[in-house]
């Protein structure tokens, strides 16, 4: 891709320590982060104008570079599972895309990386850097097809390197010699200076006999399509996460007016077994509502971040893209948040609710078959040690499939209907009401609502035995206390 270039001048420190700008860098921005670099360092330094050479349309184009194939082969490999940023996530075919916009000068220094970063060339002996950052620098002349190498300039070195994944940076020594490099590091040298002029333009300098002109290069900008991606990423969060809020909600709401009322229904008769369950079903309903709550606050939070994304226009802006870089920050963190809170939601979702499955009670008979069983029919409620939490808007046939899968510790369950249903699952029963004044023609069912509260305890478990009040002690399964209740609790 050849082009003519835009200049533009951009603020940069120039100091003499190890420089390295990761290949995530994508705005001019990042160049300015040099002199903050260098003043966390305590090194000394100047802020200069500097020109840099820009690009910009040609990135994301196909090169027009020819290289040896077996070098690129072999440095596309290397690249792949090195440890610079980026390399060995997303696959790469080396020297085929334009990755980079604009360069500009920025040292002159006799560079370490030069001498021992190279691990594909002439001095692949003196190779230092496997042990540590595992990169090499790329020479022009190693990988560019002999036939088609061009007399050596800025421009010319630019355009090579822009197209190697992960270099920050190239540099050109005695005229000629082209090499793109992640990072460089200036060595102990001469009082000697970049005066070569470059093979190609006499007009322009390219390193000394044995220093290196560096040049930094900028990331093409995809800042537009960084934001979409990430906003596309919390748009699918955040219509996951309202689903999952507008069921916890709607759980939480049934469990909490269902047990409200019939609370008030079993305190009027002194049931406290039965009024014990339902303050249960209100706490675990005020769990569910205060982490529905949690996740629409970092729904609410996401959909600020995606309307702020979605109106950014002219990424060309520094300032725009620096505010992008913020909204793209704050969506990642935000998004993190949302995972979590969505997570700890569908556990308690998963508690609060469960399925059908076919004929599941029929294992389950009234509690009253093992007390007596003239009163197997009429409404009962138990006391006793639950496990897990209350659950609503089950049938009895789910309520069963949940005992049943807490097969070593669920002996039955108690089963409310009034509007909603609920059911508590029980691992020993201590006490029971059972109620023999509810009759037929009742006012609800003049209202045709359904009302039942019936606990069921788990034939396999109990079969030839009584849950009778065993008074002497004897028995594992004897109940502490059972009520008979001449009236109904509706």
């Amino acid at each position: 891709v050849s082009s003519s270039p835009k200049v533009n001048v951009a603020l940069v420190c120039l100091h003499t320590s190890k420089l390295y700008l990761p290949s995530m860098m994508k705005t001019t921005n990042a160049l300015l982060l040099l002199s903050q670099a260098a003043a966390h360092l305590g090194v000394d330094d100047h802020m200069v104008a500097v020109p840099m050479t820009q690009y910009k349309h040609a990135c994301g184009l196909p090169s027009n570079l020819s290289v040896v194939p077996q070098m690129a082969s072999q440095m596309a490999a290397f690249l792949q599972g090195s440890k610079v940023p980026g390399a060995g996530i997303d696959e790469f075919t080396s020297f085929k895309t334009v990755h980079k916009d604009g360069f500009m000068a920025i040292d002159c220094v006799k560079d370490y990386m030069y001498y021992n970063g190279d691990k594909f060339g002439d001095n692949k002996h003196d190779y230092k850097l496997g042990a540590t950052s595992n990169v090499s620098i790329v020479h022009y002349d190693a990988f560019v097809a002999k036939e088609d190498q061009e007399p050596m300039t800025q421009k010319v070195c630019f355009e090579f390197c822009r197209t190697v994944p992960n270099m920050g940076f190239f540099g050109v020594v005695n005229g000629r010699g082209c090499y793109c490099t992640p990072y460089f590091e200036p060595m102990e040298s001469d009082s000697s200076s970049c005066d070569a002029v470059c093979e190609g333009d006499t007009t322009l300098m390219c390193g000394g006999k044995a220093k290196s002109s560096i040049f930094s290069m900028h990331m093409c900008a995809s800042t537009g399509a960084d934001v979409k991606e990430v906003s596309g990423k919390a748009g699918t969060l955040k219509a996951s996460m309202d689903a999952k809020h507008k069921k916890a909600t709607g759980l939480a709401k049934d469990m909490q007016d269902t047990g409200t009322t019939l609370q008030k229904a079993f305190g009027k008769v002194g049931d406290s077994g039965a009024t014990g369950l339902m303050q249960d079903a209100k706490v675990f309903a005020g769990e569910m509502e205060k982490q529905a709550k949690a996740v629409k606050a970092i729904t609410d939070k996401l959909g600020g971040l995606i309307k702020e994304a979605k109106g950014m226009t002219k990424f060309e802006d520094p300032a725009v893209v620096t505010k992008a870089e913020g909204n793209m920050e704050a969506t990642e963190e935000t998004i993190a948040e949302g995972v979590a809170a969505e997570d700890a939601l569908d556990k308690l979702i998963e508690l609060a609710e469960e399925a059908s499955v076919a004929d599941a009670a029929k294992q389950y008979y009234p509690v009253m078959y093992f007390v007596d069983k003239k009163y197997e029919s009429v409404p009962s409620t138990c006391g006793g040690a639950t496990v897990e939490k209350p659950i609503v808007q089950s049938s009895k046939d789910g309520c069963a499939a949940a005992c049943d899968a807490s097969i070593h510790s669920c002996v039955g369950f108690q089963y409310f209907e009034s509007g909603s249903k609920l059911c508590f699952l029980f691992s020993k029963f201590q006490s029971a009401f059972y109620y023999t004044g509810c009759k037929k023609g009742s006012f609800l069912e003049t209202m045709k609502k359904e009302k039942e509260a019936t606990c069921y305890a788990k034939l396999s478990k109990f079969e030839g035995t009584s849950l009778k009040v065993d008074k002497s002690g004897k028995t594992d399964f004897g109940m502490k206390e059972i009520t008979k209740a001449d009236r109904c609790f509706y």
